[in-house]
């Protein structure tokens, strides 16, 4: 449009040995003035539809980022909720096994002392009988040892069993968490991902932005450059 005005100019500056402008010249002249204001207008308010665009996207992405932090906040709330849930069990089934032998141990002791009594009892009725004592002695003896035996396995075989379960527990919180994380870093990379774009999209917005302005500036620079050769060629008439 300015080669267009310039062009104009210098068609207009070689014809000032031509009769003065007339009133339909002079109407051209300014309906040509009209649209080429008019058309600055319009790419100015483009400009500023632009700007619009890219502040409301930046807005956006604003809190998009501080949704991401809230979140990543109220995961770690969890994780720490977790894990004094873990450690409250923990000592929960610590104190029930604790329990668990000091039940056992006096339960054994007052089998013994109740083996201890009958066997004292047998011992004083039959003492004219030495030998069936003797015998009945060894085998309350040998009875006393296979159910002490017995108590023994019973017992090994229960810590073993809650072992394993305690185990096979901790494993599979740890697998959980081993999920929850690997969950939680995909997400973050997906949206620390998008927001990368986004900025990239705003950076490149703003450079088209200032070269629009640029431009901008540049085109009224020769249309007013226009105009001065066109109003001094006016004036010389």
């Amino acid at each position: 449009m300015s080669a267009d005005i310039l062009g104009e100019s210098t068609t207009k500056v070689t014809e000032l040995n031509l009769p003065p402008p007339t009133l339909l010249s002079t109407r051209h002249r300014k309906k040509q003035a009209d649209h080429d204001s008019q058309l600055l207008a319009n790419r100015i308010a483009l400009l500023k539809k632009e700007e619009m665009r890219a502040v409301k996207k930046i807005e956006k992405t604003k809190a998009r980022a501080h949704e991401i932090i809230n979140m990543r906040k109220e995961n770690d709330r969890k994780h720490q909720e977790r894990v004094l849930n873990s450690e409250k069990a923990a000592k929960a089934q610590k104190k029930a096994q604790k329990e668990h032998l000091e039940h056992e141990a006096l339960a054994q002791k007052n089998r013994q002392s109740r083996v201890e009594k009958d066997m004292q009892k047998k011992i004083e009725s039959v003492q004219k009988v030495r030998q069936e004592k003797q015998s009945l002695r060894k085998d309350l003896v040998k009875q006393r040892q296979i159910e002490i035996e017995s108590n023994r396995k019973k017992n090994a075989d229960i810590k073993q069993q809650q072992l394993l379960l305690r185990q096979k527990r901790e494993k599979a919180s740890r697998r959980r968490a081993l999920q929850n994380k690997k969950a939680y870093d995909r997400r973050v990379k997906e949206e620390e991902d998008a927001i990368a774009q986004r900025e990239e999209e705003v950076a490149r917005m703003e450079k088209e932005e200032l070269k629009l302005i640029h431009q901008l500036k540049e085109a009224q620079k020769l249309q007013k450059e226009a105009f001065g050769v066109l109003e001094g060629a006016l004036n010389n008439t």
